[in-house]
């Protein structure tokens, strides 16, 4: 079956949830969502202003669906699918390079890993034949060297984002409070060292077997093509790969914070940082607006709360961060600030708390939601400039792919920003209250490491 809708942002910065009509829209984004009989979802969009197409494939699988002891493995596993295929072989990169294609990569999530790029409109053939290649025959090429060789590119790459970065340490820890031993959000994305060291290459075949189907995979078009010639070679390249059930995992609700949790990680940094955490509800949820414009409220820039108290006004921190993380099976809003120079972190966290009390008792002022409002529209429309994003998420392509990931529907965008637009003052207070619980939530203190004991 194939459905039809459109995309519709209206660049509207009023504030009252009954409000007259938008003055200002940006044209349609038209799309079109159809399945092919092996169960591959494909949505297409074009605009033929520049003569590129992006290319966005989403396999539904991420740390969500990783099995006991192989936290990691998603991840690992999006390295794996560049090392070839049967017909491709290994140099996947340099056919896409020789074909001028831009914005190679792949990212993984807690729910998602995806692949992508922007190709010239004159190569969409040859890119559809590789993605292909790499779904239905990717196991031909897969051996226990090149599982040896991303094994120790991804532990790798998690020391520079964790052991050896600064405040990394803290961040795992944050994460590994928030979510229980067992919990797939449990730790990084990247998953643990132990569990990376245990992978074997029967795992590697069974997870794809099991995760890299058609029926459990998205395929987005964004550009200049011609839909009928892109559906033929869709279904040709596509079309023949065998149908495989689509895999379901069940996990019971995420155990909520009951009590204030405290952590003092000690580490080779200048400056003491206070982290804090909360889980949330999952994306898109009733409450996910106005949690975004919460974290912009709170340090969205430097005329903001969090940054006015703490930085220009008590010159207590020397940076402050508010942010929303909504995944499918729980949120994490986080506020976080680097003590300034022999500035304790008991008094920068007094006065995190300062702030976030007056915001849950009185909300924002008008001014402080229209600016949060604004940026957070600001960053919806810069997507909208782009077909492909640089983390396959955003830009147009990836913003089909996550609402459609999310809630099934690729023309949820207007709904979206309609419930951004919606969100009052009253709003920002009644969510920072209920789900910003001081009394209920993970707080990660940073200490220095004593300078003679550093390496």
């Amino acid at each position: 079956m194939t459905f039809r809708g459109a995309l519709v942002l209206a660049l509207a910065l009023s504030t009252s949830p009954a409000r007259a009509a938008p003055a200002t829209k940006v044209p349609e984004i038209p799309f079109e969502k159809y399945a092919l009989d092996n169960g591959l979802e494909v949505i297409l969009h074009r605009d033929p202003a520049l003569p590129l197409v992006a290319v966005n494939l989403w396999y539904h699988v991420g740390p969500v669906n990783e099995p006991p002891k192989r936290s990691g493995f998603a991840h690992l596993f999006e390295h794996l699918m560049f090392t070839g295929s049967k017909h491709v072989g290994t140099g996947f990169d340099k056919l896409l390079e020789s074909a001028g294609a831009t914005n190679v990569n792949g990212t993984t999530s807690w729910d998602r890993t995806n692949y992508f790029e922007t190709v010239p409109r004159e190569q969409l053939e040859l890119c559809l034949w590789i993605e292909s290649d790499r779904m239905g025959f990717f196991l031909d090429t897969l051996s226990a060297g090149a599982l040896e060789v991303q094994r120790g590119v991804v532990k790798n790459e998690r020391r520079q984002s964790y052991e050896d970065a600064p405040y990394g340490k803290s961040s795992l820890e944050l994460l590994d409070t928030l979510f229980p031993q067992g919990h797939p959000y449990h730790g990084a994305v990247i998953g643990s060292m132990s569990d990376l060291d245990a992978a074997q290459l029967s795992d590697a075949e069974a997870f794809f077997r099991t995760y890299y189907a058609p029926s459990n995979a998205t395929l987005t078009l964004a550009g200049d093509f011609a839909p009928d010639t892109a559906k033929r070679w869709i279904a040709r390249y596509f079309g023949p790969l065998p149908k495989r059930p689509r895999p379901t995992v069940k996990h019971p609700p995420t155990p909520a914070l009951t009590s204030l949790v405290r952590k003092t990680v000690v580490e080779p940094v200048e400056l003491s940082k206070v982290s804090m955490g909360w889980l949330t509800p999952p994306a898109y949820s009733r409450e996910t607006a106005a949690l975004e414009l919460a974290a912009a409220v709170l340090a969205g820039g430097k005329a903001t709360r969090l940054y006015r108290r703490l930085v220009v006004e008590k010159k207590l921190a020397s940076e402050v961060e508010a942010d929303l993380d909504p995944n499918s099976l729980a949120g994490i809003f986080s506020v976080s600030a680097v003590a300034a120079s022999g500035k304790p972190a008991k008094e920068v966290e007094a006065a995190i708390d300062a702030v976030l009390v007056e915001l849950s008792a009185k909300g924002p002022t008008q001014a402080e939601l229209d600016r949060a409002r604004r940026r957070v529209l600001f960053g919806l429309m810069s997507q909208l400039q782009q077909l492909n994003g640089p983390d396959g998420e955003s830009g147009r392509a990836g913003l089909l792919q996550r609402l459609n990931h999310y809630l099934g529907d690729p023309g949820h965008l207007r709904q979206w920003h309609a419930s951004i637009e919606a969100v009052t003052r009253d709003d920002v207070r009644r969510v920072l209250a209920a789900q910003l619980d001081l009394t209920r939530r993970v707080i990660v203190t940073t200490l220095p490491e004593p300078k003679g004991k550093r390496p």
